[in-house]
C-alpha cells in the first residue's frame, strides 16, 4: 500500500515523478482529444470545472486500476505470473463469471472504440485545417478540406495497424517484461521534445522558433547521449534531464524577450473555482505524504 518505490528500484523509482509530472505535460496541457473538449466550452468556467471534474474521475481511475493489482498480489501470494501484462486477463479469466466477463470485453471495445475515434477526429481536424488549408492549400473548399481530413485517417488507420503489429513483434519478443514501460519509453523519445514546445510558448514572451525547432529535433539525439552514458538511468528520469536540458537550451532567447509573469499563467473565472482546484492540488500532495 505504498505509491513510491525506492530510488534505486530499476523500474519505477520514487524520483521517477518528477520526469512524469513533465511529460504529463504534453498530455493534459495540449493533446487535441483532451483540449478539443476544453476549447468547445461556452466559457472558461465551464472548461475549468470540466477539467476538474475530469481531475477527480481520475482519482477513481487509479483505484480500479491499483486495487485489482494489489488483490492479485494476495492471491498469488508472492507468487508472480509469468507475463506481467496478463494481470488483468487472469483476474477476469479466473474470478469472473461469464455475464461479467461479457460486460468487461464491451468496455473494453467501448472504451477503444473511443479513443480511437478521438484520435482520427483530431489527426484529421490538425491535418485538413493547420496543415493542408493552413499552408499546402490556402484557398480550398469545404470540400476538399474534408476529403483531406478522411484521406488522413485512412493513411492513419493503415500506419496505425502496421505498427501495432510492430509492437506485437516487441512484446512477444520479451513477454516476461511488461509491455507498458517498452511502449513508454518508445513514445517518451518524441513526447519530450512536444513538451519543450509547449512550456517554450506558454511560459516564455517570444521564444526563438529556430532555437525551439533545434531543441525539439535535438531531443531524440539527447535521448540516445544520455543512454549510452548512464545505461543504468531509469526512463523517466532520462526524460526528465532531456526536458530541462531542451528547456536551456531554448531560454537562451529569453533573456532578451522576458518570461511572462507567473499572475499572467494563473486565471480562473471565480474564487471558487480557484478554490476546488487548489483543494484538487492539495489532496494530492496528501495522497502522496500518506501512502509514501
Amino acid at each position: 500500500m505504498q505509491l513510491h518505490l525506492p530510488a534505486d528500484h530499476p523500474t519505477l523509482p520514487w524520483i521517477h515523478i518528477f520526469g512524469l509530472f513533465l511529460l504529463n505535460i504534453n498530455y493534459w496541457c495540449a493533446d487535441q482529444t483532451v483540449m478539443q473538449r476544453s476549447l468547445a466550452a461556452k466559457n472558461l468556467r465551464e472548461a475549468q470545472i470540466g477539467l476538474m471534474v475530469g481531475g477527480v474521475l481520475k482519482y477513481v481511475m487509479a483505484v480500479v486500476i491499483v486495487v485489482p493489482g494489489i488483490a492479485l498480489a494476495g492471491i498469488l501470494e508472492g507468487g508472480q505470473l509469468p507475463e506481467p501484462d496478463m494481470a488483468f486477463p487472469y483476474l477476469v479469466a479466473n474470478y469472473l463469471p461469464t455475464g461479467v466477463k461479457g460486460l468487461i470485453l464491451c468496455a473494453l471495445f467501448a472504451s477503444l472504440m473511443s479513443t480511437v475515434d478521438s484520435t482520427f477526429n483530431s489527426l484529421a481536424t490538425l491535418w485538413s485545417v493547420d496543415i493542408y488549408k493552413g499552408y499546402l492549400r490556402k484557398h480550398a473548399t469545404d470540400a476538399q478540406v474534408v476529403a483531406a481530413g478522411r484521406n488522413t485517417i485512412v493513411l492513419t488507420l493503415i500506419t496505425g495497424v502496421t505498427m501495432g503489429f510492430v509492437l506485437l513483434y516487441i512484446k512477444f519478443a520479451n513477454p516476461g517484461t511488461a509491455f507498458t514501460h517498452t511502449l513508454n519509453e518508445l513514445r517518451y523519445y518524441i513526447n519530450c521534445g512536444m513538451v519543450v514546445l509547449i512550456c517554450s510558448a506558454g511560459f516564455m514572451m517570444a521564444p526563438n522558433h529556430k532555437l525551439a525547432l533545434f531543441a525539439f529535433l535535438f531531443t531524440i539525439p539527447l535521448h540516445l547521449i544520455i543512454l549510452s552514458c548512464f545505461p543504468g538511468m531509469n526512463y523517466f528520469v532520462r526524460a526528465m534531464w532531456v526536458i530541462l536540458i531542451g528547456l536551456s537550451i531554448v531560454s537562451v532567447s529569453a533573456w532578451r524577450h522576458g518570461w511572462h509573469h507567473w499572475r499572467d499563467l494563473i486565471r480562473y473565472d471565480s474564487p471558487g473555482v480557484a478554490q476546488v482546484g487548489i483543494g484538487l492540488l492539495t489532496s494530492l500532495a496528501v495522497l502522496h505524504l500518506v501512502f509514501h
